[in-house]
């Protein structure tokens, strides 16, 4: 799923922000939420039959609900008879509403790549900094010559991994903040 996939950004005066709120002010809609919501996925009749609603309100609030980014339907199965019955489960996703005038949506979009770049960045510095466990081959080999002189090397390894800094997670919270001042300088120039 890509990061445009993961969340819904909702501008205050965007169609896609009345669609979300007539879905979810619809009671019908919401019981058919809660109701995916405890199910992985499910057939417009099943939902119909569990819910006691008819299945035109079901069909109905389903395809607004899809409409507005509320749910899913990825795939379908095949009933007895032969018929095609389309599988609905809740979409795994944030929900970010922009105040009115506010364009959230452009700065979000730009900010993104530079999220994802940050977290292989800081993914790839956490790997080449973490300590190597060199010292436990050595005391293996050096400790059949000497006898005890590397007795203590394998606590001095343990003593190594904890004390590891985690440079890539302080680079990516680095980055996080910096992003998080620049929304903030945007903010304020904007409510100016």
């Amino acid at each position: 799923m890509s990061d445009s996939e993961k969340y819904l950004l909702l501008n205050l005066e965007d169609e896609q922000s009345k669609k979300t709120a007539e879905a979810i002010a619809n009671k019908s809609a919401r019981k058919i939420l809660d109701y995916l919501s405890s199910k992985e996925e499910a057939g417009a009749e099943e939902i119909s039959r569990n819910l006691n609603l008819p299945i035109s309100t079901i069909d109905y609030n389903l395809k607004n609900l899809k409409k507005a980014g509320l749910i899913e339907a990825k795939h379908f199965l095949w009933s007895n008879r032969g018929k095609k019955i389309v599988q609905y489960r809740v979409a795994k996703k944030f929900i970010v509403i922009a105040p009115k005038g506010l364009s959230w949506k452009d700065e979000i979009k730009k900010i993104l790549p530079f999220i994802g770049i940050s977290a292989v960045l800081a993914g790839a510095i956490e790997y080449l900094t973490k300590p190597q466990p060199i010292l436990m081959a050595v005391q293996k080999s050096v400790s059949d010559e000497s006898g005890q002189l590397f007795a203590s090397a394998p606590s001095m390894a343990q003593e190594s991994l904890i004390q590891n800094p985690h440079y890539g997670l302080w680079f990516f919270t680095f980055v996080l903040i910096i992003l998080g001042i620049y929304l903030l300088i945007k903010f304020i120039k904007r409510k100016q």
